[in-house]
């Protein structure tokens, strides 16, 4: 009996150790997995982590771009602006010479810049305005008939 009782207690160990074995291995290839897995998402991770310093280089590049296209931009609008004053005044400057002459002393002159034009000098006038690019007050550009 004694030795039944050993191998019987003998066979309860192996039978432990088999299972803690066998639990271990278990646990060694799930973390085997686990760590497929992990090592996995690290290199997908190292791959996002390259793609969005890639873009953020190509973010720096565009932002310098639009800023330099902004001052560009900006300069030629300060042109257009001074283009657009020195228009004005030039063109305030013909017409006070222009409203001299209709108030001139001298009554042929005066009448003269007085006269409605004749129609086809109108019509010729019109031509050219709507050649350069002019238009009426409706934005339309239609030659008299």
């Amino acid at each position: 009996m004694f030795n039944d009782f050993k191998t019987t207690v003998l066979l309860c160990i192996v039978i432990i150790l088999a299972t803690v074995v066998g639990f271990g291995a278990l646990g060694i290839t799930s973390l085997k997995a686990k760590n497929g897995t992990l090592s996995h998402d690290l290199l997908q991770s190292q791959v996002s982590v390259d793609a969005l310093l890639s873009s953020n280089d190509n973010q720096a590049e565009r932002i310098n771009t639009l800023e330099r296209d902004y001052r560009v931009i900006t300069e030629l609008n300060a042109r257009h602006r001074k283009q657009v004053v020195d228009l004005q005044a030039k063109h305030e400057s013909k017409i006070a010479k222009a409203n001299l002459i209709k108030d001139s002393t001298d009554e042929p002159t005066k009448d003269w810049a007085n006269a409605l034009l004749p129609a086809d000098a109108m019509q010729l006038l019109k031509q050219t305005d709507c050649q350069s690019g002019d238009t009426d007050q409706n934005g339309l550009c239609v030659t008299a008939p």
